[in-house]
């Protein structure tokens, strides 16, 4: 265990110190705050279901139920019961912006973005790396700014991955049930 911590603190510096100037750290900025405050994810939703032929209000279920299971998984359970601190304490830490105060693990932000862009790219397969790739970019950006530790946002892009999954699953067993019972009806 001793090993995977070094190793994660090491892989830390080394992703933290990769350049910093205003135009990178804005950048990373940028994606760390799409990241938390959900608004890129409501807009990519928003323009599939106006694309999707058939208005069928469910369809925002998947991704009502990954953003809430993300929030109550990582900010209310996980991370209160881990309760491993943030990297800014770290000798050499570059920290750019504000200091979160609350714990690190999982990363909120990588499970939130994981989570919405597997169920993002389920309804539009043809960007599904688009939105992988803004969800990397998200995940990176809490390393780089010096918020998480590269194994809290493993755990959050895994974590994320899987409610990503589970919403799929409930959302496609709910309609299921909804077309068995029209039929009956």
């Amino acid at each position: 265990m001793e090993t995977l911590w070094f190793l994660d603190h090491q892989l830390f510096l080394f992703i933290n110190h990769l350049p910093h100037s205003a135009g990178l750290d804005g950048i990373a900025q940028f994606f760390s705050w799409v990241g938390g405050n959900g608004v890129i994810w409501a807009l990519f939703c928003y323009f599939l279901f106006i694309q999707v032929e058939e208005k069928d209000h469910w369809f925002f279920l998947p991704f009502g139920l990954a953003g809430s299971l993300s929030v109550f998984l990582t900010q209310v359970l996980l991370k209160p019961f881990f309760g491993r601190e943030r990297p800014q304490g770290v000798v050499g830490a570059w920290v750019v912006g504000n200091t979160p105060v609350d714990y690190s693990f999982p990363a909120s932000h990588a499970t939130f973005a994981w989570a919405l862009a597997v169920v993002l790219a389920r309804e539009e397969p043809r960007a599904k790396w688009f939105f992988y790739t803004v969800a990397l970019l998200i995940s990176l950006s809490r390393i780089y700014l010096g918020k998480h530790y590269p194994i809290d946002v493993l755990a959050g892009m895994i974590l994320g991955s899987l409610i990503g999954y589970i919403a799929i699953r409930l959302e496609l067993a709910i309609t299921h049930l909804r077309r068995g019972k029209k039929r009956r009806s």
